[in-house]
Order: structure tokens, then sequence, then C-alpha cells
């Protein structure tokens, strides 16, 4: 029997006449959202409760809509109240990426999702991933990890915004396509009854913008959650490159700039987890996410932001 559960969503439970009973509550993700599984094997769904962020819903809604009519496998929505916070969705069980043990024809059929997905008209509906966005995300760094209750170094920062500036100017704006944002494993469902790119169950979607299409593929091949080894990353590059007709130097630099900007806001975002919400857990990455920064940092382009970690971080 679930309790302490918020008088707004029992009196949604109680006008769709689900007992709370019949719920069971799931592991919370690093946002404020909780779900809740239906016990009934039978009439299986989850009920998500965004009602500390009912904007995220509504995007959650109009996205899964959008994916599901171009044939992607979005969760259904079963209903909603969005004004409240509250959805029933589909429920694709316990089939997480993660779950799998041979995960080599999963990445594969996804890589060809996400070329196919980088080839469909981006709903008008999405906001441009613009350098306020970009700079904002890098900014999690600076706030909770660098100079997280210390006074900021007005040199560094300068610098900081210096080096950004002329990176974000370096990536090849003309390639615009849907960028989903969270995507790695645990987003990530394999739906073994469908057909061809409808086995891949997509969630957590709701941040999706128009952006390079390089942002996805680095998110997936550089998870801080699993430890896909170098070879794999590069196999999978490379088979998302020849199925794709992209300048392959203006595609890499855009690559390693998104995916080292990606792993510096999520170093920000675990420390954000750690003090202010008091969800510590997600510290147990950070050992892969540095790793994966250092070698991102290898790269010529970013020899700038490297010295600029040897000042002032390591």
């Amino acid at each position: 029997m679930l309790s302490n559960l918020d008088k707004n969503l029992l009196e949604f439970l109680n006008r769709k006449r689900i007992l709370s009973s019949e719920l069971i509550a799931l592991q919370s993700d690093a946002s404020k959202r909780k779900y809740y599984r239906s016990k009934i094997k039978e009439n299986s769904f989850l009920i998500m409760d965004s009602s500390s962020e009912k904007k995220s819903l509504k995007n959650f809604v109009k996205i899964s809509d959008w994916l599901r009519k171009k044939s992607y496998s979005s969760p259904n929505i079963l209903y909603k109240e969005v004004s409240k916070g509250y959805c029933i969705l589909e429920d694709f069980g316990d089939t997480k990426f993660s779950e799998q043990k041979n995960k080599k024809e999963q990445y594969s059929l996804t890589i060809e999702l996400l070329i196919s997905l980088s080839q469909q008209k981006p709903p008008k509906f999405l906001k441009s991933y613009s350098e306020l966005i970009f700079k904002q995300e890098l900014n999690l760094f600076i706030d909770w990890c660098l100079f997280y209750k210390k006074k900021k170094n007005s040199k560094a920062i300068s610098l900081w915004n210096e080096i950004w500036d002329n990176l974000f100017f370096k990536i090849d704006n003309n390639c615009q396509s849907v960028v989903l944002r969270d995507f790695h494993i645990d987003n990530l469902f394999w739906l073994k009854d469908r057909n061809n790119l409808k086995k891949i169950g997509l969630i957590d979607f709701q941040d999706a913008l128009i952006g390079h299409p390089c942002y996805d593929l680095v998110s997936l091949l550089q998870d801080v959650r699993v430890n896909i080894s170098d070879i794999e990353q590069k196999r999978l590059y490379n088979f998302y490159m020849t199925k794709s007709n992209y300048d392959n130097k203006l595609f890499e630099d855009s690559y390693f700039i998104f995916g080292t900007q990606r792993l510096i806001k999520i170093i920000g975002i675990f420390y954000r987890l750690k003090f202010l919400h008091k969800k510590p857990g997600y510290m147990k990455f950070l050992p892969r996410t540095w790793q994966l920064l250092r070698k991102n940092m290898n790269n010529p382009q970013l020899d700038q932001l490297s010295r600029w970690f040897k000042s002032y971080v390591f």
C-alpha cells in the first residue's frame, strides 16, 4: 500500500477509478517527476506525476505524439490532465537497454534510428538549441562544482566564456534536426516484439530541441552510465557516418564540442543533485564522466579548453 501520496494525485486516481493499492512506486530519476506502475499485469500502465514540472509534461505529450506520428515507439498517452501535471501512459516494462546482455544489435539499430530522426523535418513547436541554452548548461559546472560556495575567479570566468563563444561558433549550424537530448541507455527500451525501428522504445525526451544531430549520437556513445569501449564507440560512429552524407571534418568537430559541453554540464548536474536535491547517488558516475572528458580534450580544437582545465581545475 502506497502511503503519503499527494492529495491531488489521489484525486486524479479517484477520477480514473484507480486504487493506490494497485500501484507500486518506481525508483525516481534525476528529475522531480514520480512514476507509479500498475501491479495488474494484464492491464499494465504507468502513472506519471509531473505536478512539480507541468511544463515538462506538456512538452513530453507533444513530442510523444509527434514521435508516434513519425512511426517511432514513444509511450502512448492513455489519459492526461496536463494542467494538473498527471498522465497515464503505456508501460514499456523492464526492457531497458541496460537490462540486455548483448547490446550490439540494439546499438546498431539505434544508430539507424538516429539517422532516420535526423532526416525528419523538425516540428515547429520545438525551440532551437541556442548559444544561450548552450552557455546556461555550462554554467551548471561553474556554479555547482567549481565555484560552489566559493568566490568566482573573474579571470577564469572571462576566459571560460571566451573559449566557449569560439567553440560554439565552430559548430556546423547548417545541420539541424530534432535532438531528443537525454539519449542514454536508461532512456532506451528494447521492444523485441515490434518491427524495425519500432523495436526501440523512447522516453524522457521532454527537453528536446532543434539542434545538431551529433548531440544524440555523442549522448549515446559517450554515455556516463555504461562503459562503451573506445573500439565500439568508433565502430558505431563510423557506422553512423557511412549511412549519412555529412562533411566528416565539420561533423567530427561538432561531435567533440557538443560531447565535451555535455559532459561538463553533466558534472554540474550531478553536483546540483547532491547539494540541492540531496541525491548523491549520481556521484558514482563521475569517474567515468571525467575519464570521457579528459579523452575529449585531447582533440586539437579543444586545446585552449584543456589548458583552462589544467590552470583552474586539475
